[in-house]
């Protein structure tokens, strides 16, 4: 009897949905362990950073010998020693007989498990069709993995005329109540979020996951003169600060409230290295970008977006603090949906 192996590797990729942003900054992994007939035995995916990955939760689930056995799964087994033993050779010790993926490990730290497996005996095939979706739900870590950076989204609620506040800023209520519950569903499945000084000064505002399940994300404030009023409840919130400002008796203030300050050299590309510091320091794989205005311009200029989202709202202002929605020719961006959100529209353009 042929295995069907499609079946298979449809119901491992909906086992690593299951993941979600607790295995951040991982990617999402789900395994299944089926007989010679295709019935599937056992089936894991990957639940939280630091715990057991897929291939070896599906054989912990299983509850016998998986000695002539076989197991499709998402991602290439990693073949490194990290937070845990390489998936390569537990499965090989498990005696699994043939192991069948979906995508090949990208980064080099945990690529070669597909040759250890063939190496000690495990027969290795590749099962086409599933990159596109595997690429979308572990976008943020192919990105880290290629680019060695956070996934960019831009984030922000506009009117029908393209304004974001009215003239000298300030509150001023946009969205819809479904937007703003869709708004929160993105600060929950990014791990940082960040706004400029501008918006911590004027709004203080509190930049945490309140209409959805899930985890506040890490709060970053982008600060470049470091003119921040040090009495923000924000502040309070242990923010990663980015600034070009090195002078001690300035930074102390916000250090002895737990702010931990980055300083950066001054000029082009301070977005980029930003991006790199939280990256290769912090492990943040993905940033959602709130505000302001100036800082949006400034992730654009420097070419470090890979999504935004726009929420329009059917008012008009006539005036105020403008942001432009991309257009046809901005060729760096496409349309990739657009859905309606109680009154508003949301739009969503990808690189």
């Amino acid at each position: 009897m042929t295995i069907p192996l499609a079946a298979l590797m449809a119901r491992a990729v909906e086992l690593a949905r299951n993941g979600g942003r607790a295995v951040y900054p991982n990617p999402m992994v789900g395994a299944v362990i089926c007989d010679d007939a295709g019935t599937i035995l056992s089936e894991g995916w990957h639940q939280c950073c630091g715990g057991d990955h897929a291939e070896v939760d599906a054989l912990k689930k299983l509850g016998r010998p998986a000695t002539g056995l076989a197991m499709a799964v998402t991602l290439e087994p990693c073949n490194h020693f990290g937070r845990t033993p390489p998936c390569s050779h537990a499965i090989v010790a498990a005696g699994i007989k043939k192991v069948y993926i979906a995508a090949h490990e990208p980064t080099e730290k945990a690529c070669g498990g597909c040759d250890y497996l063939t190496s000690h005996g495990v027969a290795v095939e590749f099962v086409p069709g599933f990159e596109a979706e595997l690429a979308e739900i572990n976008r943020f870590f192919y990105t880290t993995a290629k680019a060695r950076r956070p996934w960019v989204t831009l984030k922000a609620a506009t009117t029908a005329d393209g304004f974001i506040a009215p003239p000298g800023g300030g509150r001023f209520a946009i969205s819809s109540p479904e937007a703003l519950v869709e708004g929160h569903r993105l600060r929950a499945g990014h791990m940082a979020i960040a706004v400029g000084a501008g918006t911590v000064n004027s709004d203080d505002p509190l930049l945490t996951v309140r209409l959805v399940e899930g985890p506040d994300p890490t709060l970053v404030i982008f600060s470049a003169r470091l003119e921040l009023k040090t009495d923000r409840k924000i502040l309070d919130r242990a923010p990663i600060i980015f600034t070009t400002v090195a002078d001690g008796g300035r930074i102390a203030p916000l250090a002895a409230r737990g702010c931990r300050i980055e300083t950066l050299a001054p000029g082009e590309g301070s977005i980029g290295r930003a991006l790199k510091v939280l990256w290769e320091k912090y492990r943040i794989n993905s940033l959602l970008v709130e505000g302001g205005a100036a800082l949006h311009a400034s992730f654009l200029a420097e070419d470090l977006v890979d999504e935004m989202v726009r929420f329009i709202a059917p008012l008009r202002l006539g005036e105020g603090i403008a942001l432009a929605e991309p257009t046809e020719a901005d060729r760096r961006f496409r349309q990739h949906t657009v859905s309606p959100c109680g009154v508003d529209v949301m739009k969503v353009w990808r690189r």
